[in-house]
């Protein structure tokens, strides 16, 4: 039996995987080359290496890569001021790509974009078009507006919220099926058309990870991509509301790559931030508890998934905690809408942790049972499956 050929387009080049965003497209390929030819085109604000051709040829049965610096992509993105598009779709559209995919597009059954800043490429395709949303941005942006630290993020969330919604929604129409992380959000947006909830996965290993690290037991940490609003507002939030009525021998750890200069200021003798660490699992793993304070953002965040699989002590809010379909207070996490609620909830598990044992191995249970990547697959297998002779012609 032929294979079908899969088009996917994304908007940043999944390798090495840091960061969220990265990683779920980092597995998403390895999904979809275990059971389709894969021509992957992205877009990389970097120069190429053979470390990232390597990749593409393990997976992939095609790739087109397109480097477009950073300079390059904020011209485009000031065409958001006339054009009524949103920042981020201007920001990810080159013509140069846009024709390359028009002239390929048809030698394809199925076409997938990861996030509505690649749908400008493909909206007017007749192709089997498939969109891994991930997050409704719009609904990130409406939940962020009045809440960011930042001023510049509450203004452009303000600036861009009625055009992400309509843009979203026209995306939802064009589209065969859209899927997202976020089972309420899919919910919500199905009044536009097709769309699914297929939850993401944790990295295997990650269910059976092990580390003989001793020296960070009287730790917490917050484990994040650290130049990502929605997770700098929740550590400042943290520092600025609950880490002064934490007991004093508790250090705090802020796990994470890219951290910004405002964050980094924030270190001291019981605040340390890490910056980007080859194998972050070890220390993690080794912490009473990690936190995901969560003020802003959307869809599900894959770091309470991560440190889920750990048999971590999740303490969050009800915003990180929510997506999580299963997930319950007091029995696979702990949920905190108060700052005085975090810090006694902290300091009660830094001094008694084996009250709070049955709580990791509760959480682990669950990520292994529903939060796969084999899960996900199923899922998504099934949508590319049920394409019909009339969108591929050539398939038998």
């Amino acid at each position: 039996m032929v294979k079908r050929k899969i088009l996917l387009i994304t908007s940043r080049f999944p390798f090495p995987p840091l960061g969220g965003d990265k990683l779920k497209t980092y597995f998403l390929i390895q999904l979809l080359s275990s059971r389709y030819d894969v021509h992957l085109v992205s877009l990389i604000d970097r120069p190429i290496t053979s470390e990232d051709r390597l990749f593409c040829k393990q997976y992939c049965y095609m790739y087109t890569l397109f480097y477009k610096s950073k300079y390059h992509s904020f011209i485009r993105a000031l065409k958001s001021l006339y054009n009524g598009k949103p920042i981020q779709v201007n920001y990810y559209y080159f013509s140069d790509v846009a024709a390359y995919i028009d002239s390929i597009a048809d030698q394809y059954d199925c076409v997938i974009n990861t996030l509505i800043r690649t749908s400008e490429y493909v909206l007017n395709l007749n192709n089997y078009k498939l969109l891994d949303m991930v997050d409704s941005v719009a609904l990130n942006y409406q939940r962020s507006k009045n809440k960011a630290t930042s001023l510049f993020w509450r203004l452009l969330y303000k600036f861009e919220l009625k055009k992400v919604e309509m843009y979203e929604k026209m995306c939802i129409e064009r589209y065969n099926y859209t899927f997202c992380v976020n089972k309420n959000e899919a919910l919500t947006l199905t009044r536009y058309g097709n769309v699914e909830w297929i939850p993401n996965g944790v990295n295997p290993k990650l269910l059976i990870y092990r580390s003989e690290v001793q020296s960070h037991k009287k730790c917490i940490a917050f484990f994040g991509k650290m130049d990502y609003q929605p997770n700098i507002d929740a550590v400042k939030w943290f520092i600025e509301k609950v880490f002064g009525y934490l007991d004093s021998d508790i250090t705090f750890l802020i796990v994470g790559v890219y951290p910004t200069s405002e964050i980094s200021s924030l270190a001291n003798e019981r605040i340390i931030v890490t910056g980007y660490i080859e194998d972050p699992y070890r220390i993690l793993s080794e912490c009473r508890a990690i936190v995901a304070p969560m003020q802003t953002g959307g869809g599900i965040q894959n770091k309470i998934l991560e440190m889920m699989a750990l048999k971590k002590i999740i303490v969050t809010t009800f915003l990180g905690a929510e997506p999580i379909v299963g997930a319950k207070d007091k029995e696979h996490l702990l949920i905190c809408e108060t700052a005085l609620q975090m810090a006694k909830q902290l300091n009660d598990i830094c001094n008694f942790p084996e009250h709070f044992s049955a709580i990791g191995q509760n959480a682990r249970e669950l990520i292994a049972h529903f939060y796969t990547w084999e899960n996900y697959g199923a899922k998504l297998f099934k949508l590319i499956d049920s394409i019909s002779p009339e969108h591929n012609s050539g398939f038998q």
